[in-house]
């Protein structure tokens, strides 16, 4: 990386931490925020003594700033691609993606023994990529998703009710 782009990075990371504090201020919340570069993002850690306001009901808090920052940061890098931010609070995101892997797991496990479809709660985009890999580390089966919209879900399919489609 050069020295300029470098430069533009921290530049780019420094207006995401000014717009996050400026939202969390007017929402009343006393916070600092702690940026983790990784390989594949750069991750915002808001350090507060009450995580469960910024994450709020199912990760809808912490979604809603990430997506705030996301358009803020869009703006920044002029459309450029760069890393993206994830918006994070008392290890959400880790937490969040290990409960999928278990559901994943444990959906697996019933539709194997039960040789039937097995039908998850609709689910983002997100949710449903996490599951969907841990699904296919899974020998004997497969899944895939149905249904639009909000309403979109993933079904866990055992290979024989696979192939039993398929003929």
């Amino acid at each position: 990386m050069t020295n300029e782009h470098a430069a533009a990075n921290e530049d780019v990371t420094e207006k995401a931490c000014d717009f996050l504090m400026g939202v969390l201020d007017r929402m009343g919340i006393t916070a600092d925020i702690d940026v983790k570069e990784e390989d594949d993002k750069i991750v915002l850690e808001i350090q507060t003594s009450n995580p469960d306001v910024v994450i709020g009901r199912k990760g809808q808090v912490v979604d809603a700033l990430q997506h705030l920052v996301g358009k803020v940061i869009f703006r920044e890098r002029g459309g450029e691609k760069g890393k993206p931010f994830v918006v994070d609070a008392g290890g959400y995101r880790d937490k969040h993606i290990e409960r999928l892997r278990t559901l994943a797991a444990r959906m697996g496990e019933k539709a194997l023994k039960t040789q039937t479809i097995v039908e998850l709660s609709p689910m983002s985009a997100h949710d449903r990529r996490i599951v969907h890999m841990a699904i296919a580390d899974i020998p004997g089966l497969s899944s895939r998703s149905e249904g639009e919209g909000d309403d979109r879900h993933i079904l866990v399919v055992p290979s024989v009710q696979a192939e039993a489609a398929q003929e």
